[in-house]
């Protein structure tokens, strides 16, 4: 697969080993109400942005708190998570410094909000390798494709096909692919059952790093 100049990076479960950990954040959170999440909704959740988890959680889990509250808490779960529990998928540093030496511009494009973005690439030593960082802002996330539209202006509007886009979720991977830009998809434990729909929906999956690397 040819090297695009632009690179579009989700964070969770593709650059940090961190999907089992927003597992936990869900279970703890669902937990304190005695409450329990399907297999599927697991799945479904993971293209949503905090906000929209949470109408997730009061509306058809039935959470008895506010939106708004229920968001906050899963905030304050998230930050101990990526503290605690988050770590850098083997090859990822030694991925971005090859694209960065070949000149490729990368941002960082997340249903995780900005600020937990940024905390947690500065934690791991990430956040440097990237022109800028975005958090989905429609609570239905990467169901839509605003967010890597808004990183292709930020790139300066060059078309779809020069933009690859990594991403370990099939939902997402399937939304770049049918807005036009070229998709990497990325093997991620947790979601070891999903693995055949990223192999469809991306130009190349790769599962490891390594794989990509040799690529270059």
């Amino acid at each position: 697969m040819q090297l695009t100049p632009f690179a579009i990076f989700d964070m969770d479960g593709t650059l940090l080993d961190s999907s089992g950990m927003w597992d936990h954040v869900t279970d703890r959170v669902l937990g304190r109400f005695g409450k329990t999440i399907t297999a599927a909704q697991r799945l479904e959740n993971m293209t949503l942005t905090i906000d929209g988890t949470a109408i997730m959680f009061v509306e058809e889990l039935g959470v008895p708190l506010t939106g708004k509250d229920c968001a906050a808490l899963i905030r304050a779960e998230a930050r101990a998570g990526y503290a605690a529990e988050s770590r850098v998928k083997p090859g990822v540093r030694e991925v971005l410094a090859a694209m960065q030496a070949r000149g490729v511009r990368m941002c960082v494009a997340s249903g995780t909000e900005k600020e937990l973005v940024d905390a947690a690439l500065s934690a791991h030593g990430l956040l440097d390798f990237f022109a800028f960082t975005l958090a989905c802002e429609n609570p239905e996330g990467k169901l839509k494709p605003d967010v890597y539209r808004e990183a292709q202006r930020r790139f300066g509007g060059p078309e779809p096909g020069q933009i690859t886009v990594f991403e370990d979720s099939p939902a997402a991977l399937e939304t770049a692919r049918d807005a036009g830009f070229r998709t990497v998809g990325i093997y991620d434990a947790p979601i070891d059952e999903c693995w055949p729909r990223v192999q469809a929906a991306a130009d190349l999956a790769c599962k490891t790093w390594q794989d990509w690397l040799s690529q270059l």
